[in-house]
């Protein structure tokens, strides 16, 4: 798609210079080349051009700025950021992102009764079992031999808000929940899809949560990782493989967490934790000297 088709199809904003885009995303979690952006502060000048992004949506008064970084495509808005996921759901609702298909259960997958599953866009490999009351949104992939408990809701949209015509509220996903095989997942568990296609959320092979387990959208776990109870793990957080999330923990946006890494009952973490180290705390540091701040104030 042409940002001309977007001025010509939806009435919004202005072209400068036309641009082929293939989706549209944020300029700090890009994955795909000819991804469009929004851009409402010259701070962010400086990470333009950039080889993921061929069209820009922004003000009138950083348009000049953003023409001069190389042959990027330009549309100008008095709101840009609205705009920008004006054009989202339009998408959304045209079907630009993905093909409506019939949903494929598999025929070994045990269901439950009061199960909701979608009829379109999901998939649920065999010998999946499914207990009471779980929830399967659109746009969900679940593999082979997981364990779905009571109350789970899979693929419901994140927490994106934003203000359209003067009032607020949460953005439609275009993403996917993928869950590879031999994933459990217990009760009352609430895991987000993707804002955008080019993250989706997803959870690795032999994973295992426990109950009241948060996991938003585009965040992406890694293989026989586990989380215990009433872990809260904000937006595209990247938690590496074998590691450990432990009771009531918090995890805070865009946040890193390597391999074998562990995470202690209630520490909120705001800063990337390298693979095999232990933090603990509010806000979490390493273990050790946690336990040695501790000891000298009791």
């Amino acid at each position: 798609m042409k940002l001309s088709d977007i001025e010509s199809s939806f009435g919004i904003g202005k072209v400068l210079r036309d641009a082929q885009f293939k989706t549209l995303g944020k300029l700090n979690a890009l994955s795909t080349e000819e991804s469009m952006i929004f851009l409402l502060s010259e701070k962010y000048l400086p990470m333009l051009p950039h080889k993921m992004v061929s069209a820009v949506i922004t003000t009138k008064e950083l348009a000049d700025e953003v023409l001069k970084k190389g042959e990027i495509g330009v549309i100008v808005s008095d709101k840009p950021k609205e705009d920008f996921y004006k054009i989202h759901e339009a998408l959304i609702d045209e079907g630009f992102y993905y093909e409506t298909r019939n949903s494929n259960i598999h025929e070994s997958v045990q269901i439950f009764p009061g199960v909701f599953i979608a009829e379109k866009n999901v998939i649920v490999g065999k010998n999946t079992i499914i207990y009471p009351n779980v929830v399967i949104l659109e746009n969900t992939e679940i593999g082979e031999n997981c364990v779905i408990r009571a109350g789970t809701v899979i693929g419901t949209p994140g927490y994106e808000v934003t203000e359209f015509n003067g009032k607020r509220r949460v953005v439609k996903h275009a993403g996917k929940v993928v869950i590879e095989n031999n994933v459990e997942l217990q009760a009352n568990n609430a895991v987000s899809k993707g804002l955008f296609i080019t993250r989706n959320t997803e959870i690795h092979n032999d994973v295992k949560t426990d109950n009241l387990v948060h996991i938003a959208h585009g965040v992406q776990i890694g293989a026989r990782t586990k989380i215990a109870a009433s872990a809260m793990i904000a937006g595209s957080v990247n938690i590496g493989e074998d590691v450990w999330i432990g009771p009531s923990a918090v995890i805070s946006s865009g946040i890193n967490i390597g391999d074998k890494a562990a995470i202690t009952l209630g520490a909120v973490v705001t800063k990337d934790v390298p693979p095999g180290a232990r933090v603990s705390g509010n806000f979490a540091i390493d273990h050790a000297k946690f336990i040695q701040f501790i000891k000298s104030i009791r």
